[in-house]
């Protein structure tokens, strides 16, 4: 089988080795994982043994042996060029059922990144949006003492980060008096010279005035604080919460991912990227990492093609 697949790759990256050279690592990776995991079956045999489990292990594969193979984009690629190398082949009369509807999913990325997750040197982080570990996270919300100022405020940031995606140090250098209950606005990122005041969700703002009124630290700097009324670290930012999760076995709870489904959030509600940095103190390659997670290829063009015609 593996002179038949490496002879229809060679075939097909010479009809896109112009628009796609980068590909070429993509498709070795894939090759190798299958001599190893396919022997002796055929092309059309394919069909019943590469299921999106496998595609998933061969782009594992891909990270266990390509040293520049270290990102979100790198997880998208491999499944793209397997999701173009199948509509090729497909066209040809080979079907693999199992790739019937497309390898690069949110849920299949997701899953992938999870997995490589603590094995990568540069860190992989999603957004914290899948249907299950949200709820979770809303049943635990629900066990915090309210009537612990640092418990309470857990709750508070959750809802910070999800609806206005804060990275960590906007969240830890939140000074208490940058919050104004009569106005109902928030100073983010800085001095009032170039900072930015939004106006607060009326439910957001009343638990932000709970809070303070629980706080044990009246005469604090810091807006949040830990237990001991001293400034948040990104450890200290989701204490409790962190040991809630790890107990029931979900790993993917961070400060930054839920801010990072707050970003997906924004991102969805049309903020530009120039707005979504300004709001949020995410760099842009981040943002760009969040928005190529939201978009496939297609979804891109799809976008593209539907302004153009405007």
């Amino acid at each position: 089988m593996s002179e038949s697949l490496r002879q229809v790759l060679d075939d097909y990256y010479k009809t896109i080795k112009e628009i796609r050279p980068n590909y070429r690592a993509c498709y070795n990776s894939f090759l190798d994982y299958c001599d190893r995991e396919f022997t002796n079956v055929s092309l059309s045999g394919m069909s019943k043994e590469l299921t999106m489990i496998q595609v998933r292990y061969a782009c594992r594969y891909y990270f266990e042996t390509s040293k520049k193979a270290t990102s979100i984009e790198a997880v998208q690629r491999f499944l793209t060029a397997i999701d173009q190398f199948y509509k090729y082949i497909r066209e040809r009369g080979i079907i693999w059922e199992h790739l019937e509807n497309g390898c690069r999913k949110k849920q299949v990325v997701h899953d992938i990144c999870i997995s490589l997750n603590d094995e990568l040197r540069q860190k992989i982080y999603l957004p914290f949006d899948g249907e299950r570990e949200v709820k979770i996270v809303e049943e635990q919300l629900e066990l915090l003492n309210y009537n612990n100022f640092y418990q309470f405020g857990q709750r508070v940031i959750y809802r910070l980060l999800l609806t206005y995606g804060f990275k960590e140090k906007v969240i830890i250098n939140m000074k208490k008096d940058e919050l104004n209950k009569e106005e109902g606005t928030l100073l983010i990122n800085g001095d009032e010279e170039y900072g930015m005041h939004i106006r607060l969700e009326k439910d957001i703002l009343e638990e932000l005035v709970k809070y303070c009124e629980l706080h044990k630290y009246v005469d604090r700097t810091y807006l949040f604080t830990k237990s001991n009324g001293a400034q948040l670290t990104p450890d200290s930012i989701f204490g409790t919460l962190k040991d809630k999760m790890k107990r029931i076995d979900v790993t993917n709870f961070t400060p930054t991912t839920v801010a990072l489904q707050g970003v997906s959030n924004l991102i969805e509600k049309g903020l530009t990227l120039e707005e979504v940095k300004l709001l949020t103190g995410f760099e842009t390659q981040k943002i760009e990492d969040v928005s190529k997670y939201l978009l496939t290829d297609e979804d891109v063009e799809k976008v593209i093609n539907e302004k153009l015609q405007v």
